[in-house]
């Protein structure tokens, strides 16, 4: 977009045949005439980055059973989250085999742990990292679930548990290089409301339905009694990126 003024002077004298010669005079200089500078063409906009396309997950556990891993990718289930440990000493029996299942299939896995409400963070942190091992996908972050169900019966007040999950996202973050995502069951978010104070981390939001969540997200829950094929039953079904980024 473009504008190119330019302004010309003329100047004009003229007499009539009865009017006396006029006297000789210095010739005048006209005034400069300016040079247009040329037309400046501001950078082009930056053109937005498009926005990274949903690809569909599920995640799963040994409630599920067998898993036909090639089935569920054929159905275009591109990630996985699979329950591995729970508290400091529980391991579900079927990760290690549906983990390396799913990557052959060309699924992307990582790993779960559902936090003990009552249990130190540090060591359920330990328990974790041990079950998983050194076979972890770059790409997909691991994760920790939090909710009020099969915990203890009386939770620690909430600053204790908060600084509880802080120190288990402190040390699996630190051993991962990359930061934990984290999964706010509903009815544990409506009592302690941690969204805020994990902020920093990215978030696994459960909303059942066709409208996603309210508040940021990387991971939408958004069926619970989902159908893939390969796996009899119904499985939590998710949508999210792949690096799973902030939403």
């Amino acid at each position: 977009m473009t504008t190119t003024a330019c302004v010309a002077l003329l100047s004009l004298a003229g007499c009539g045949d009865d009017a006396p010669a006029p006297a000789t005079s210095a010739p005048t200089t006209s005034a400069p005439t300016s040079t247009p500078t040329a037309a400046t063409t501001p950078p082009p906009a930056p053109t937005p980055s498009p926005e990274p396309a949903l690809v569909e997950g599920i995640d799963a556990s040994h409630h599920q059973g067998p898993i036909d891993w090639p089935r569920v990718a054929g159905a275009g289930i591109r990630f996985a989250y699979l329950k591995a440990t729970e508290g400091t000493g529980f391991t579900d029996p079927r990760f290690a085999a549906h983990r390396a299942a799913a990557e052959r299939a060309g699924v992307a896995v990582a790993g779960y742990h559902y936090f003990q409400l009552c249990s130190d963070g540090t060591d359920q942190a330990e328990h974790f990292l041990a079950v998983l091992g050194a076979d972890r996908d770059p790409d997909l972050p691991p994760a920790v679930d939090l909710e009020l169900a099969g915990s203890c019966a009386e939770p620690p007040p909430a600053a204790r548990l908060l600084a509880e999950i802080r120190e288990f996202l402190t040390t699996v973050d630190e051993q991962l290089g990359m930061p934990t995502l984290v999964y706010l069951y509903p009815e544990f978010e409506e009592r302690f409301g941690f969204a805020d104070d994990l902020a920093d981390h990215p978030q696994w939001v459960r909303r059942l339905g066709d409208r996603p969540p309210v508040r940021a997200w990387a991971v939408w829950q958004y069926d619970d009694r989902g159908s893939v094929p390969g796996i009899s039953g119904g499985v939590d079904r998710n949508r999210g990126t792949i690096p799973l980024g902030k939403r």
